[in-house]
Order: structure tokens, then C-alpha cells, then sequence
């Protein structure tokens, strides 16, 4: 018995809530850049004083 493959139609609600969820994501990205550049400094120069610091 043959199958015919068709192709499925896009579902415009599904559609318009990935792009509601994409801007979400893209907003707490951008709401969370600032932390954790900052964190990655910090940890920077926690390994630099490490690296520099002479054991005891």
C-alpha cells in the first residue's frame, strides 16, 4: 500500500509563541550581560592572584 507523504502546514499560533519565547530569551540575555561580564572579571583576577601568589 503506498504512502503519500504530504507536507504539514505551519501553525501560525505555534509560529508567533517561538517568536514570543525568542524575544523573551533575547531580553534576559541581554538583562544578564552586564553580571556576567562582570563575574568573568572577577573570576580573571581570582586566577590571577592564584597564578601570582607564592605558596606557603
Amino acid at each position: 500500500m503506498p504512502v503519500q507523504l504530504t507536507k504539514p502546514q505551519p501553525n501560525p499560533a505555534t509560529a508567533q509563541r517561538i517568536a514570543e519565547v525568542q524575544a523573551a530569551m533575547l531580553d534576559m540575555c541581554r538583562a544578564l550581560a552586564p553580571a556576567a561580564q562582570k563575574c568573568a572579571e572577577d573570576m580573571g583576577s581570582a586566577f590571577e592572584q592564584m597564578r601570582t601568589q607564592r605558596p606557603t
